[in-house]
């Protein structure tokens, strides 16, 4: 259809308005312009929102399984009052949804909330205010396992933390097959397609830098964060070609670049799955529908031994440019200030996807048979080389006899404490604004129902603190917790925003309301333990971490 005048096009936006979200353009104080339109902002608390703003074109039709591509200008003003899509994925019932998704039945025969609109591409901005004023820039990456997850969620709400005079933007990526599943084995044209993901979170900073005056922020004060597998992007991000172009600063919070996959393991992973789709070439992958696909995917995912380990960005050499760990012990992030950290009961919150809050890499479990992650190649080295058993070891140090608690201690370790504690230790000698933090507040047992597990500080827990929601609902006990509104549990989410934007203001977590922190450095290992008596400690479980001193934690696949 061709428009033949200025005025027929005007009229037709203005019919589209409703679906779109475009409103007339008028004068507002809310108002802002981006390089591809006018937006409109609403109060949030005391601070500014702009949701759903996209920072590229719909990745659908010839775009799916293709980089990011620049949006289309529109005309008239985005009215940014609500998040909008999720990008596909089948509903996981620890995620929050800001809207509901499509139930259906699955092959697996079960029914399950699905979400499949590919136009997903966005993000959400909190400004204290549209003014000249330069703020730090803090752009966080959801976790998800690469599989759920996105940045459109409450969860993730940004309006406490950019009250700290610092702008806050979340963001959606591409997550399990449409964007982490390598191609390039089936088409060369689709060579570094199991990287989109990666390649979309890259766009939407870059969004943010060309924009960040449009926000009151300063494009040249940008820190990356990330939980999980956002934690994980930040350790890819850390090793693009210049990342100090991109970003000054890093957070990674419970994510290392063990999550990161060979390139080998990308493109045979991605033949497989391609296999077991029954797809016959790219262009048949290309005409699926987004459900079509994830009933791959969630066949891929029964297929596979690794599981929700399936996606994930890998080392291509173009965009990822080599192995992360070797890169930044070298000092390829050098320029780049970095905080990171764990919990201290990491797995066990994979106890609450199991009706009895067993845990899955020790126990059976609804979900079948426990599938330990260390692999006993790896234990058997450790005992050996140190002529020790582990269990034994792990049993003197804390004082148990419970097998599952003991196994769980050491997958704690294996899996997020020591390369998080590892990554800091590669990063110090190259940049001595290196700190790092180990989260331990727990819900109290006071709280925890009548014969309740006490699962501690688990996987994600530092997030309702650290962006000062409060949001514990999804915890045993949690909600009690937050309806009490206790004291030093709001005492310690404003500890922790406080160092987080002070680290993204400076490089320094220190200031005003936060404990005394101390950078890390590999003698002292300094770390930050948060909790009610939140303060800096030298060498926290020293004799866990002599245990895993020698291992290095590079890509598992």
């Amino acid at each position: 259809m061709k428009i033949r005048n200025a005025a027929a096009l005007g009229a037709l936006l203005a019919s589209l308005g409703a679906s779109t979200g475009l409103i007339a353009k008028t004068d507002c104080e809310t108002c802002t312009q981006v390089d591809s339109g006018a937006v409109k902002g609403h109060q949030d608390g005391e601070v500014l929102s702009f949701k759903g703003i996209p920072y590229a074109a719909a990745p659908t039709g010839e775009l799916r399984f293709r980089p990011p591509q620049a949006v289309q200008p529109w005309s008239g003003v985005l009215d940014a009052a609500k998040f909008r899509s999720t990008c596909p994925q089948v509903q996981d019932v620890l995620e929050e949804y800001p809207y509901p998704g499509r139930v259906v039945k699955l092959k697996d025969g079960q029914e399950h909330e699905v979400y499949e609109s590919e136009d997903c591409l966005h993000l959400n901005v909190w400004t204290p205010k549209i003014d000249n004023a330069k703020r730090p820039i803090m752009v966080f990456i959801p976790g998800g396992a690469f599989i759920v997850g996105n940045g459109s969620s409450d969860f993730y709400n940004g309006k406490k933390l950019a009250s700290h005079d610092v702008v806050v933007v979340t963001l959606n990526y591409r997550v399990g097959l449409f964007g982490f599943m390598e191609l390039g084995g089936v088409d060369k044209r689709y060579a570094g397609s199991g990287n989109n993901g990666l390649r979309d979170q890259i766009a939407a900073i870059e969004w943010v830098k060309r924009n960040a005056a449009s926000f009151g922020g300063d494009p040249d004060n940008i820190t990356i964060f990330g939980e999980s597998a956002g934690g994980a992007s930040v350790n890819a991000l850390l090793s693009i070609k210049s990342p100090e172009k991109l970003f000054k600063r890093a957070i990674a919070q419970s994510g290392h670049s063990n999550m990161i996959h060979t390139k080998e393991f990308a493109v045979s992973s991605g033949q497989e799955i391609v296999k077991i789709g029954g797809y016959g070439s790219i262009d048949e992958v290309l005409k699926a529908t987004p459900l079509e696909l994830l009933e791959t995917q969630e066949a891929a995912f029964r297929e596979a031994a690794i599981g929700d380990l399936l996606f994930a960005p890998f080392i291509d050499g173009t965009t990822i440019v080599g192995e992360p760990h070797e890169l930044i012990k070298s000092g390829h992030a050098k320029a780049i200030d970095l905080m990171a950290g764990a919990t201290q009961n990491e797995l066990n919150y994979w106890s609450l996807y199991d009706s009895k809050l067993r845990n899955p890499f020790t126990d059976e479990t609804d979900a079948g048979p426990a599938t330990p992650p260390i692999p006993d190649e790896l234990r058997a080295e450790i005992e050996k080389k140190q002529s020790i058993s582990l269990d034994g070891k792990y049993a003197k140090l804390l004082g148990e006899s419970n097998h599952s608690v003991l196994r769980q201690a050491q997958n704690d370790d294996f899996g997020l404490i020591q390369p998080l504690r590892q990554l800091a230790d590669n990063q110090h000698g190259n940049n001595a604004n290196t700190y790092l933090y180990r989260f331990a507040w727990k819900v109290p047992t006071k709280y925890l129902p009548e014969g309740s597990v006490d699962l501690g500080s688990v996987h994600a827990l530092e997030l309702p603190f650290m962006f000062g929601t409060m949001d514990l609902g999804w915890m045993p006990g949690g909600e009690k917790v937050g309806a009490e509104s206790r004291g030093v549990d709001l005492a310690l989410s404003k500890h922790m925003m406080a160092a987080w934007t002070n680290f993204a203001r400076s490089g320094n977590p220190n200031g005003p309301g936060v404990p005394e922190w101390k950078p890390y450095d590999n003698k002292s290992h300094n770390t930050m333990v948060w909790n009610e008596q939140s303060k800096t400690v030298a060498d926290p479980d020293s004799e866990r971490r002599q245990i895993w001193q020698d291992v290095v934690f590079g890509s598992l696949f």
